[in-house]
């Protein structure tokens, strides 16, 4: 959290500061505070399966209910895992609908398009207000990327999928390149397109803006 706080503040700027915490950490609260008021973190990402602790449980909805309190999105690790130990459950996409039912107001991003779940991700980014979606990581995939796109595409949510890069495992340009390079995939392989100007709202949206941290 120090870190992210301190590379926050030397981007001048251009990046916002953001924590990690674990819900069963008996000092969770008193890491909570510090972040919010002294490191000034204005949003949270979290690994439900890596950290091990249930996103429905008792200790989780206390979190969240603090972060809704104080306008603090959320970004989730979404999807599968190739860690024997993580539970699957854990980052399923419709274990968010639960979440996003006892927490309308708190503003969520499920990461990863919910990698291979994206029928289900859909579903929860559609019926939710505030949950969105992003394209971290899909490029390895490209026909998984294209049919979750072409997913989300059908079903009228693409305004709701972030930019995201997956940083540091992978670069921004080359999400935008394989973003862009969709429609020749689909060409190549004699699949529907994705409309242009739909990829091109998703590298262009604000993301600062939609999770009201402007």
């Amino acid at each position: 959290n120090d870190i992210a706080a301190y590379s926050a503040r030397e981007s001048e700027g251009k990046a916002v500061p953001g924590m990690s915490l674990h819900p069963l950490d008996p000092k969770v609260n008193d890491e909570y505070d510090r972040c919010v008021g002294q490191l000034k973190c204005r949003m949270i990402k979290l690994g439900p399966n890596y950290q091990d602790f249930d996103p429905t449980g008792d200790a989780a909805f206390r979190l969240f209910a603090r972060l809704e309190h104080d306008k603090i999105p959320i970004v989730f690790h979404c999807g599968t895992s190739p860690m024997w130990d993580a539970p699957l459950t854990y980052s399923h996409p419709l274990t968010y609908d639960k979440v996003a039912m006892a927490f309308p107001k708190l503003k969520m991003v499920l990461a990863h398009l919910g990698h291979p779940w994206q029928t289900d991700c859909l579903a929860v980014v559609r019926k939710h207000k505030n949950v969105y979606a992003d394209v971290s990581a899909q490029f390895y995939r490209p026909y998984s990327f294209w049919q979750g796109m072409r997913l989300f595409h059908e079903w009228g949510v693409t305004q709701k999928i972030l930019f995201a890069s997956d940083w540091p495992v992978t670069l921004p340009q080359d999400n935008i390149d394989h973003l862009r390079g969709l429609n020749k995939f689909a060409k190549d392989h004699r699949l529907p397109d994705i409309p242009d100007e739909e990829i091109e709202g998703i590298i262009d949206r604000d993301a600062i803006d939609l999770l009201g941290l402007d």
